[in-house]
């Protein structure tokens, strides 16, 4: 017998004081989903919502359940870790963690037990206390589903075996749960894509990161995930269940609940959302397919030292080169730095730019693009004023390496998120970067409005006789640890 390490904490110990969290969860028509999505966070945030969910189901239909969890505190690539066989006790009574259920997951492809992690790990243990309420005569399974890369052929690969024969496991008797919560939004999560109107924008974005995973495409979900940059912690939980599901499963969003709600402070937040999801076990498994992402124009490695290159470079620029400090670049990352690519270095402070110069066309080595636009959106951004030293600490680079600009038929070929956009008509133009229009919380009219305005042009002057290019941008962010500051 296994007691939670998070009992008395992330819930009471007494199923009163729990009954109390939930509230009355009478709900007048039940129904049969193959799978239900719930959020994991203390009872006191999110324990109602989930409870509401689970209040959902006909309980008495089923025989099994399957918890889907991420894992929180221990790295599981290319892994999944099944929970062991041991029964554990909650406040409505032991859950019995099926011996039978256990060996049949293990023996999935890809299934490898980390012990450490399962000890740790509030996504599972969580549910239990529900999972005894609202099904009381089901055994119980649990997964956590590791991190994988689905523009990866070989983790795709093993990602599909797995899928394929946990299916084998799923009838009209299991209930399938995710634990996930959304969007993790705030500095305590390092996951800040816009600073205003953040009341308005955090639903919509977690609105818009179920509708993308309600199409029931591991495509959509993983393109979204990528866009966004999106932290949602029980993503591959729902790239496994994507990928298990016929084409025409039914998705039914339930509710959407955010932390920012019951703490009344929106500076760091945590959204849930519950669903339900209707499906045949019996009918065809549809394909899961490799991931499309852009290809990357130059290596991760590179574009973390063009950040330290622009840091030098306006070290250089607001201190003098004999305070800047000694910089120097590997052999075979320099050598990769004389590709020419156009670029944008960003200047943000406090979370509000502060300049932002670039180059789209790519006809010089990104490395020199990098150095020089760097000084240019600190110092002639004729939009603000010159950075001054003192401003140096406070400050935030992103540089953006672009790819090749290239013609599009209009905005219905324009993705947000993904692509940036050129402007022209009557001799003007504009740009914006791929990540503006996420940042502003803008659809495709509102950012070619906002782009039209910025060349000088009426609001709707992109209805007509524009034309338009789209780039897409790999995005690297610096990272403080670069220099003493």
């Amino acid at each position: 017998m296994r007691t939670p390490a998070i009992a008395g904490g992330w819930y009471p110990n007494t199923a009163e004081e729990i009954l109390q969290i939930i509230g009355n969860t009478e709900v007048k028509e039940k129904s049969h989903p193959a799978v239900i999505m719930v959020p994991h966070a203390g009872y006191v945030f999110s324990g109602a919502v989930a409870a509401r969910a689970f209040a959902r189901v006909k309980a008495e239909e089923y025989k099994k359940v399957i918890i889907l969890a991420p894992s929180h505190h221990v790295a599981m690539f290319r892994t999944f870790s099944v929970e062991p066989a041991v029964d554990v006790a909650t406040p409505f009574g032991e859950v019995h963690f099926s011996k039978e259920l256990h060996d049949a997951l293990e023996k999935l492809p890809g299934a490898k037990f980390t012990p450490n992690a399962h000890p740790v790990e509030h996504a599972i243990d969580i549910q239990l206390p529900l999972v005894k309420h609202f099904l009381p005569d089901c055994e119980v399974g649990a997964v956590i589903v590791g991190q994988y890369d689905f523009a990866t052929e070989s983790d795709v690969a093993l990602f599909r075996d797995f899928a394929k024969e946990f299916r084998k496991l799923l009838d009209k008797e299991t209930l399938v749960v995710i634990s996930t919560d959304f969007t993790h939004f705030g500095s305590n999560y390092g996951y800040t894509p816009f600073v205003e109107n953040v009341p308005q924008r955090l639903p919509q974005l977690d609105a818009e990161l179920y509708d993308a995973f309600s199409t029931n495409d591991n495509n959509n979900w993983a393109k979204i995930l990528h866009n966004t940059r999106a932290t949602v912690c029980g993503q591959a939980c729902m790239h496994l269940v994507l990928a298990t599901l016929p084409a025409n499963a039914k998705f039914t969003k339930l509710e959407y609940y955010n932390s920012a709600i019951k703490l009344n402070d929106w500076n760091n937040a945590v959204g849930y959302v519950t669903a339900l999801i209707d499906a045949d076990w019996q009918e065809l498994l549809k394909e899961l397919k490799l991931a499309q992402e852009p290809p990357k124009a130059i290596s991760d490695e590179a574009g973390n030292t063009l950040v330290k290159i622009a840091e030098y470079s306006l070290r250089v620029a607001l201190f003098g080169k004999s305070q800047a400090g000694d910089f120097q670049i590997q052999k075979s990352i320099y050598e990769e730095l004389q590709k020419p690519c156009g670029a944008f270095v960003t200047l943000t402070k406090h979370g509000q730019l502060r300049g932002c110069i670039g180059e789209i066309i790519a006809n010089r080595p990104v490395l020199n693009v990098v150095f020089d636009r760097a000084k240019s959106a600190a110092l002639e951004d004729h939009r603000f004023y010159p950075v001054v030293p003192e401003e140096f600490g406070s400050l935030a680079i992103e540089v953006s390496v672009l790819s090749q600009p290239s013609p599009i038929n209009g905005p219905e070929d324009i993705v947000i998120g993904r692509d940036g956009v050129i402007l022209q008509k009557n001799g003007r133009s504009a740009v914006f970067l791929p990540q503006v229009a996420p940042e502003q919380g803008w659809d495709v009219p509102t950012m070619l409005t906002q782009l039209s305005l910025k060349a000088g042009l009426p609001a709707d002057a992109w209805k007509e006789g524009a034309s338009f290019q789209a780039f897409q941008a790999q995005i690297f962010h610096q990272k403080k640890d670069y220099y003493s500051v």
